[in-house]
């Protein structure tokens, strides 16, 4: 493409590279507009010799053409392509449910060319039907197709680029254990907000058990739990989990389970246990799932509830962002530790 000012009557069939308005301010012509003969009529009425135009060659696409090529590459599952125009794509979701990112993928495709950029939210949000996931923006008005088949080939080779996963109507299940003592008020301030995150995600809190703090109780309780048909479990109850050989992770192993990881770098939420029996996740959570503040069980529920299998590499990735707003009522609240 050759983008530069060109006689006037040199200019037909090229691309307008700048609004044009006459002597009241009034717009004549937009930029982008492929000029006609009667498009340089009006632009010798306004006395005019030269023009500031774009002149795509024949190896170019037009910004239009490059856009919905480049975004029908890199969709994925769950993903449609509106093309509205001015070198745009739009990448929308099809599904409620948590965006996947290749950001590798994405790195080398905003590498190819200074021209073709994509812009996506972080990964792992968690849009509705109808958000706008991803824009490709084509900056000039054309664009060597051999760049856009790089593309191409590089999306083919990262597939998917951009996908959304919906999320899966679940049963899921809770298990609190603690002493009968504290029965009452466990289950006051934990089930509420954990019925509340299950439901709001599409899927239900279908059982509730409260039992003893000890690895049998539980262990016996994630079983029962399994058999009932649950396809995720959470635990938590009078103590947080402070070690791999605290009493939930026993439980969860003694129960045929293994834990894929314990301790995340999010704060609210480090305290974290993640781990399987067979297919079905485990997840022990920290005090924060008490809380209505966003903490690290509103990142994980989406992605497992999308079915997703997550790895310790998935949780230690948490770390960048996961400095999360912190929860006034902890027992040390960030503000006092820094007195």
């Amino acid at each position: 493409m050759k983008f530069g000012p060109l006689p006037i009557q040199e200019a037909l069939g090229h691309i307008l590279a700048h609004n044009l308005v006459d002597e009241r301010g009034h717009k004549v012509l937009s930029k982008g507009h492929t000029l006609t003969e009667a498009d340089l009529l009006k632009l010798q009425s306004l006395n005019l010799d030269t023009i500031t135009v774009a002149a795509l060659d024949t190896t170019d696409l037009n910004e239009n053409d490059a856009a919905s090529r480049v975004g029908q590459a890199v969709a994925g599952p769950g993903i449609r392509v509106v093309t509205p125009g001015v070198g745009r794509a739009n990448l929308i979701s099809e599904h409620y449910g948590p965006v996947y990112i290749n950001l590798v993928a994405l790195e080398q495709l905003n590498n190819i060319d200074a021209g073709i950029t994509l812009a996506t939210l972080h990964n792992h949000t968690l849009v509705p039907p109808g958000e706008l996931v991803t824009l490709v923006k084509i900056i000039p008005f054309g664009m060597p197709a051999a760049r856009v088949v790089d593309v191409e080939s590089k999306a083919h080779e990262f597939a998917p680029v951009i996908s959304v996963r919906p999320l899966r109507s679940s049963s899921v299940g809770l298990i609190l254990s603690g002493p009968e003592s504290a029965r009452d008020r466990l289950i006051g301030s934990f089930e509420p907000p954990t019925r509340q995150r299950i439901e709001k995600l599409d899927s239900h809190l279908d059982s509730m058990q409260y039992v003893p703090h000890t690895p049998d109780a539980i262990c016996t309780a994630i079983r029962a739990q399994i058999e009932s048909g649950r396809e995720l479990i959470v635990v938590a109850g009078i103590s947080a989990i402070i070690d791999r050989d605290d009493v939930v992770p026993l439980a969860l192993r003694a129960a045929g389970g293994d834990v894929a990881h314990f301790g995340v770098p999010v704060d609210p939420g480090t305290l974290l246990m993640l781990g399987y029996v067979g297919s079905v996740p485990v997840l022990g959570a920290p005090g924060c799932i008490k809380s209505p503040k966003t903490n690290v069980i509103d990142w994980l529920l989406p992605r497992l509830l999308a079915g997703e299998r997550l790895t310790r590499a998935d949780l230690v990735a948490l770390g960048h962002g996961g400095l999360l707003e912190d929860i006034s009522d902890r027992p040390m609240p960030r503000s006092r530790s820094m007195e």
